[in-house]
């Protein structure tokens, strides 16, 4: 009988290539990255929920940034709101708990407003909640606690597989107001693009994966 052939395996696709992790693993320095798989809630709109499959697709191994851990996805329950908003709040305040910081990647604006209500309960002080489409806000002490508000759905139609309208913002000029953001970011959402899941999608899902990165980014850097 002939030996089987080895079986191969690919890796399993990450956010940014990075290392695939639990709860456990995180400490004060790392920056996790959990999908958020529900777009019903805030300004539906099907296909939402897809952006953290597609961002890990398209993220290659190599590119990793230290200390960055893919969480997996977070626990919905889309069609129950109350209970899906409490669930949502507690997971976010569990991540926020062990000092690590968060971005939540993909469905709608209601992962937002989780988050938002999380870090208030973890913080225990008033935490600002800026959104990157609106500009940046520059009058925020150091270490005033922010939460990045990165709406995908501003970027201008030309980045864009469906788009709606065509000015916004492109994929520079996003990544430039998070690098200018002042304040401790301790967590991120980022939300509002439904990627088309043939060829017509490469462009946003590139534009949205360098805006992941940069938001990484941001986080690792803490208060500035």
């Amino acid at each position: 009988m002939r030996d089987a052939a080895p079986m191969q395996f690919d890796a399993i696709p990450s956010f940014l290539g990075a290392p695939i992790g639990d709860l456990e693993d995180l400490m004060p320095h790392h920056v996790a990255v959990i999908g958020y798989f529900c777009d019903n809630l805030d300004r539906p709109a099907p296909e939402q929920r897809y952006l953290a499959r597609q961002l890990r697709y398209a993220s290659r191994p190599g590119n990793e940034q230290t200390n960055t851990i893919d969480l997996g996805d977070l626990n919905v329950f889309p069609l129950e709101r109350n209970k899906h908003l409490c669930a949502v709040t507690a997971q976010c305040a569990a991540i926020l708990t062990t000092g690590a910081r968060m971005t939540l990647v993909g469905g709608d604006a209601s992962g937002l407003e989780a988050l938002g209500i999380a870090a208030q309960k973890v913080m225990g002080s008033d935490v600002a909640v800026v959104s990157v489409s609106d500009g940046v806000v520059d009058n925020l002490p150091k270490a005033h606690p922010i939460v990045l508000s990165v709406d995908l759905g501003a970027l201008a139609g030309i980045w864009k597989s469906r788009p709606r309208r065509l000015g916004g913002l492109s994929p520079t000029q996003m990544i430039a107001q998070i690098d200018a953001t002042q304040g401790d970011v301790i967590a991120a959402a980022l939300f509002g693009l439904a990627p088309a899941l043939d060829d017509r999608g490469r462009t946003e899902t590139r534009a949205a994966l360098a805006i992941l990165h940069a938001v990484t980014e941001r986080l690792a850097k803490g208060a500035c």
